[in-house]
């Protein structure tokens, strides 16, 4: 910096040099606050002093029109009063049918029209009718005389046919009138049409007289006035006042406001006379005020209208009683108010229109001119923006390029160096240093990735610390201390104090038979004998004759007596496994049993009593089955007098570091090598991956795992690669094997997997992209069997228990043929028809179409 300033430079190149050193912000602000000023001006001197002009122009146009407008809105109405008064002129003069016809009217037009009066040549054809309210009142013709204005004063025939007079706006009042059975007066406001009646041949029969409502007027006028106009002011009709008055300059009523609840009834003109001298209370109409002479610009206007020409005038420079009254009155715009008493004849003139603009169109303007600079001042911006943006164009392109290669090396976690074409020299430094610190993090990250696989390695290598021993577990029974086990313990205790039948309800391998044994070593008939009967691996003749027992002679190779199981388990305990697989005639047998306490063996004519406890074991739902008739209800209420429920492994797995002591163990003893094998120990690694598993085969498949790991272990420990499960399940998903998975092995226990066929809940169905996927989308769930079987099944369309379990081959038992089908009932692929021997199951196309009782009644 000294250098440079040490150097002899001429203005230019000093100026240049200021300007480069300064920093990139200081730059945009010394170039674009100069030339954004000198734009402002301009435009500003240039647009200035047009728009004034422009703004009072429109502003007048606008309100000439307004008035004009509500001129013809007040003509219009006056043209229909006297279309209506020459439709009633065509019709009869009879007073029913006038009446009639006038009640029409006002339903259609509510209070429009006040009276209709027919002054015939004599008394008795003259009638006087009222519309008060939607009521039609018959005046007297004498109480129509006797008021002031009244309809019946002059009657003339010099006008011809069609030909209608309008009269000046009166204000009549009719004393005495009889409203509501009650005598009021009825004050009206009135302008009066009146068209002469001839008879077909000519003769001048009388006068009819319509009068219009001036109230009609005022609304009108009021209507147009406010910002509901069909010629709408904008903003500025809140600011609008419009008053009537009639030919000889007395003003009769002014606008009010719309609003229905602050509306005036009556007619006034106290706003727009403010600040006026005058006379008040014309002949024939109280409340008209016309100014005195001293006010010559409405004069000037009233003079306008009896000529019938509109016009405006402002009052920015005069003082006049607008101007300085209480309503400031800005300019004012006037036009005649005229009627054609014919299609065809001349317009009169019946009245004025004014209208008075309050809006200030100097602050209008003012207003208009800030919108005018403030767009321009945005207009400034716009090239100070573009000003800046050349000047940081060049700068941002490359800063661009380089935060998108970072976001790039972000998102797909990359460390690798950037590869930019060169950079300007502050930019290609900064790419240097990331370059580095890129490499930096590339050398860390994999020292750390080694040493944390390195660990993990040698973690899951090391044996297991604290395993309880197998001496302080049960020899024989149920192990384990989780939540679900405790609660079973609590539920065998109270079950064996009882001598009540037991239903046993639990997934394939979950310990049914060993709760049966606890129950009944636990009861009072511990001493009894324990006999277990499957009902599934018999079938129904070996069944009955297992159970009940035969004479002998009962059939032909029945060469002596059998007791059966009931009489052999006299004093003891009768397990009844798979009961669910009992056919309908071995459940009307055992019913009878359990009902009367007594058997009859096969042949014999008498009945036997035992004395037997009776525990029925399932691994389906009974209640289901019961309700959609495939099992006897009233066997299943035998049985189920008290129900306990196994719980699947998968719910306790904080258990399995005690039962992989407890099979290892027994696998050892059983292996005769006990005395020459020490128990082995289990690596984290190993322990991990059989907490990491699903469990479909529950306690039974874990005991197959360990005693496959033990028969092909070499060593003192098993490793995870000495867990192998069964065909069918699928090795649980790899993860980074955690630290305290003994302390926390709920955590585990809860994580989401994908191992064999997982626990449905009614909560977790196929969602709606499982269900419109088809059959594939659940075969991940399903074990080798059925995804080979399913392309076979589906084409059968259905398919028997006994026809899966040939299909199926290999030897697999009914049981394992019922879980098979019960898991694609339960995902949906399958759904059940029928009931006992007879039952099927039907192949659907799209999961999760199954009947809900079916999917929970095939859950297991």
């Amino acid at each position: 910096m000294r250098i440079f300033s040490s150097l002899s430079r001429s203005g230019s190149l000093q100026n240049a040099s200021f300007f480069l050193n300064r920093s990139l912000a200081k730059r945009m602000l010394l170039l674009g606050l100069p030339l954004l000023a000198l734009v402002l001006l301009l435009i500003f001197f240039l647009t200035g002093r047009s728009i004034e002009s422009i703004v009072n122009r429109a502003i007048a146009r606008n309100a000439q029109l307004q008035a004009q407008a509500i001129s013809l809105a007040l003509e219009q109405i006056l043209v229909e009063t006297r279309n209506q008064l020459l439709i009633l002129a065509a019709g009869s003069m009879d007073r029913q049918d006038m009446l009639r016809r006038l009640k029409f009217r006002a339903q259609a037009e509510g209070l429009r029209y006040r009276e209709v009066a027919f002054m015939g040549l004599s008394p008795e054809k003259r009638f006087l009718l009222l519309n008060y309210g939607g009521e039609i009142i018959v005046i007297p013709p004498q109480t129509a005389l006797d008021t002031p204005a009244s309809p019946f004063q002059t009657i003339s025939a010099g006008q011809r046919p069609g030909h209608v007079n309008v009269s000046q706006p009166l204000e009549v009042v009719y004393p005495m009138v009889r409203i509501n059975d009650s005598l009021q007066s009825l004050p009206l406001y009135v302008i009066r049409f009146s068209t002469p009646i001839y008879d077909g041949e000519g003769n001048f029969q009388g006068i009819l007289v319509l009068s219009l409502d001036l109230e009609v007027l005022r609304d009108a006028v009021s209507l147009f006035s406010s910002p509901e106009a069909p010629i709408n002011a904008g903003s500025e009709s809140t600011r609008i006042r419009s008053f009537f008055f009639d030919k000889e300059g007395w003003m009769l009523f002014q606008s009010e406001t719309t609003d229905k609840n602050s509306k005036e009834s009556a007619l006034s003109s106290d706003a727009v006379r403010a600040g006026f001298r005058g006379d008040f209370g014309r002949p024939g109409f109280s409340v008209a005020f016309r100014p005195g002479p001293e006010h010559l610009n409405y004069w000037n206007i009233v003079a306008d209208v009896q000529n019938g020409h509109a016009g405006q005038f402002f009052l920015a420079n005069e003082a006049t009683a607008w101007s300085d009254g209480q309503l400031r009155v800005e300019g004012v715009s006037y036009a005649p108010v005229t009627f054609m008493p014919n299609a065809e004849g001349p317009r009169t003139v019946l009245g004025g229109l004014a209208v008075l603009d309050t809006s200030f169109t100097a602050t209008h303007t003012g207003l208009q001119l800030v919108g005018t600079y403030v767009l321009c001042f945005l207009g400034g911006l716009l090239l100070l923006g573009l000003s800046l943006w050349w000047l940081a164009r060049g700068m941002g392109r490359h800063l661009n390029i380089l935060s998108a290669e970072l976001q790039s090396r972000n998102e797909h976690d990359d460390a690798a160096a950037l590869c930019l074409p060169r950079l300007p020299p502050e930019l290609e430094r900064i790419k240097q240093n990331i370059n580095v610190l890129l490499e930096r993090l590339r050398l860390a990250r994999a020292d750390q990735i080694s040493q944390e696989a390195m660990q993990t390695a040698q973690w899951q290598r090391e044996p297991v610390e604290g395993l309880p021993s197998p001496a302080a577990l049960p020899e024989k029974g149920l192990v384990g201390t989780s939540a679900p086990m405790q609660a079973l313990h609590s539920q065998i205790q109270k079950a064996a104090q009882v001598l009540a039948d037991v239903l046993i309800v639990g997934e394939t391998g979950t310990g049914k038979e060993l709760v049966s044994q606890a129950i009944h070593s636990l009861s009072r008939r511990a001493d009894g004998p324990f006999i277990t009967i499957n009902c599934g691996a018999l079938d129904e003749t070996l069944l009955m004759d297992t159970l009940f027992g035969h004479v002998k002679g009962a059939f032909t190779e029945a060469r002596q007596a059998r007791k059966g199981a009931f009489l052999a388990a006299e004093g003891g305990t009768l397990m009844l496994d798979e009961i669910g697989n009992a056919t309908p005639k071995v459940q009307q047998a055992l019913l009878r049993a359990l009902s009367t306490r007594s058997i009859r063996p096969l042949g014999s004519d008498h009945d036997l009593p035992f004395d037997t406890r009776i525990i029925a074991a399932t691994n389906a739902e009974l209640h289901g089955e019961a309700q959609d008739g495939s099992f006897r209800e009233d066997l299943y209420y035998r049985l189920a007098v008290l129900t306990i429920r196994t719980p699947p492994l998968r719910r306790r797995k904080e258990d399995i570091p005690a039962l992989v002591v407890y099979f290892l163990a027994r696998a050892v003893e059983a292996s005769g090598a006990g005395h020459a094998r020490a128990l082995p120990k289990i690596s984290r690694g190993a322990l991990d991956k059989l907490m990491r598993h699903h469990w479909p085969g529950n306690v039974r498949e874990l005991e197959n795992t360990l005693t496959r790991a033990l028969t092909f272990c070499e060593g003192h420990i098993l490793y995870a690669e000495n867990i192998q499960f069964g065909p069918g399940s699928p090795p649980p998903p790899a993860h980074p094997a955690k630290k305290d998975a003994l302390a926390h092995p709920e955590a585990d226990a809860a994580a989401p997997e994908n191992n064999g066929p997982a626990e449905r809940t009614p909560d977790a169905r196929p969602d709606a992209t499982a269900q419109a996927a088809g059959p594939a989308t659940d075969t991940t769930l399903l074990n080798y069997r059925q995804r080979a079987l399913l392309p076979c099944l589906k084409d059968r369309g259905s398919i028997s228990r006994q026809e899966y379990q040939a299909l199926a081959g290999e030897g697999i038992s009914m049981r394992t043929a019922q879980y098979d089908l019960q898991l694609l009932v339960q995902l949906g692929l399958m759904y059940k028809v029928g009931r006992g021997p007879a039952q099927r199951y039907m192949f659907t196309a799209r999961p999760g179409v199954a009947d809900d009782r079916q999917t929970e009644k095939g859950a297991s």
